[in-house]
Order: C-alpha cells, then sequence, then structure tokens
C-alpha cells in the first residue's frame, strides 16, 4: 500500500505519535543551491524547484527540525545528509556511507568520494550483526527530471537491512520517488510527501508503475489494504486528500472474444 501527499510535510507531523511508522528513509535537501563545484552545476544537484531554497539557512531553519521531530516519535530513522551541512543534523546513533570510488567531484583535501549516511534509533529489521552501515556505489541513477536520484539497487539494499516485510516507511522528502519504489518492490507499505507538484508527479508515476509490477511475496492488490491503526496521525498519513493519491490499481480490462468466420456451405 502508498499513499503520497503533495504538500509541505510539516503539515501533516505534528500529530504523529510514537508507533505511527515504522521507518523513516530518506534523502533531504543538501543545502548546496550556488555551489561552485563544477560537478554540482553540471548534474544540476542545488537545482530544486523554487517550492523551496536548497541553502544551509533551509537546512537549519527546516529540514533540522522535521528530522528532530520525526527522530522523536519513529525508532529509526535513516538518512542521507549531504556533505557541506551535516553538522548541522543531531549526532547521528551510528554513522556510514556510499562510497563511490569513481567520484571525480573535489573537495580541499582531495576526491570527494563518499556520502554520508545518518542513522538514528535501533535497527526496524530487529538485527544488527552482518548488517553493513556502508555501502559500495558504484551503480548509475536514472534520469528522470530531479537532481539528485538514488540509484535503486543501492537504495533498496540499504531499506531491506533496516526494515522487515510489511512495515511502513515514511519519506518526508520524497523526491522522484526512489524510497517509495524500492518499499513497493521489497513488500513494504509507503507514505510519501514532497512538496513539489513537478517532483510530486514524477514520484507518482513511477510508484504507481512499481505498484502493478508482481512481487515475490504479496499481490500486488494486496499491498493496497494494510491494517492502517486506530490514531488520528495514521489515518491522516494513510487517508488520501485532494493534493494526495493513494495506490490504486486500474481496472481489468474486458475480455477479448476471438471469432472465427467461417466460409459458407456449398
Amino acid at each position: 500500500m502508498f499513499t503520497l501527499h503533495n504538500k509541505d510535510v510539516r503539515e501533516i507531523i505534528e500529530s504523529l505519535k510514537h508507533g505511527d511508522i515504522d521507518v523513516v528513509f530518506t534523502d533531504p535537501p543538501y543545502g548546496i543551491e550556488g555551489s561552485s563545484g563544477k560537478i554540482n552545476l553540471a548534474r544540476g544537484k542545488g537545482n530544486y524547484s523554487s517550492e523551496f531554497e536548497d541553502t544551509p539557512e533551509y537546512i537549519e531553519k527546516v529540514v533540522v527540525p522535521i528530522v528532530k521531530k520525526l527522530i522523536s516519535v519513529c525508532g529509526c530513522v535513516v538518512l542521507t545528509p549531504g556533505n557541506k551541512n551535516f553538522s548541522l543534523y543531531p549526532q547521528p546513533d551510528s554513522f556510514g556511507c556510499f562510497y563511490q570510488p569513481a567520484a571525480v567531484g573535489l573537495q580541499v583535501f582531495g576526491n570527494l568520494d563518499a556520502q554520508p549516511i545518518f542513522y538514528y534509533g535501533k535497527n526496524a529489521s530487529k538485527k544488527n550483526m552482518g548488517v553493513p552501515c556502508s555501502y559500495q556505489l558504484t551503480e548509475k541513477a536514472e534520469k528522470n527530471g530531479h537532481p539528485c536520484v538514488k540509484p535503486i539497487k543501492a537504495w533498496k539494499k540499504m531499506l531491506s537491512n533496516i526494515s522487515l516485510v510489511g512495515q511502513t516507511v515514511f519519506d518526508p522528502f520524497m523526491g522522484s520517488g526512489t524510497t517509495g519504489v524500492a518499499a513497493l518492490q521489497l513488500d513494504r507499505n509507503f507514505i510519501g510527501c514532497e512538496i513539489s507538484p513537478e517532483y510530486y508527479s514524477i514520484a507518482e508515476k513511477r510508484i504507481q508503475s512499481a505498484a502493478l509490477q508482481p512481487s515475490l511475496f504479496t499481490p500486488s492488490n494486496n499491498r493496497l489494504h494494510p491494517d492502517v491503526g486506530d490514531s488520528p496521525a495514521q489515518q491522516a498519513l494513510f487517508t488520501p486528500e485532494a493534493d494526495t493519491a493513494e495506490g490504486k490499481l486500474p481496472a481489468p480490462a474486458p475480455p477479448q472474444v476471438k471469432r472465427t468466420v467461417r466460409p459458407p456451405l456449398a
């Protein structure tokens, strides 16, 4: 099951209580608007939509308070804060990185070849022995119109290590919907929020497409009807409104009847 919201996430998280969601897994803005780095400029990173400014001030005043709120109500929060402004976030309980051996970006001391991963709380999969906190990243992300798409295989591997089948994954900065695609392909429920109508549209199409794909464990139409719980926050997150989309499968096409025309008898 998935529910998508095209709105500012601050409008829906204030009523959240502990236990309403199982995992927060997100790639928030990095605060690199106006970056002088040639690689960032060439790839359009930092060139987000006009709904918000991707600046350090935005990270500190908007993004970090959202993250703090989610840490207070969810026992497993995992995010990739970027390199420039990670020090603005609360100290994580565990730390890892995406190591990119082929990276060509530069920083003062050398190659910009790693992206930090912050872990808060405890692993929702109930395990930690043998679970990596860092990953080598050589996969290229698809190009879909978003300036910073996450590579789906790496994102799925990471999500599979921090969550269980049937749990609810929340992405408050959904972007083009990679977390949602990964969640559905791994038989997790998904709630996503994206403030930009442009990126929301991309995410909606990708996630709806993922919902139509057959699952190893669960038929896709069964994912659309979980037990969402009784708390107002859970009902609000899972209830579509005018600016939200609920996962639905299209009506099946009517059966086609083949007719054979026989020649008249002589």
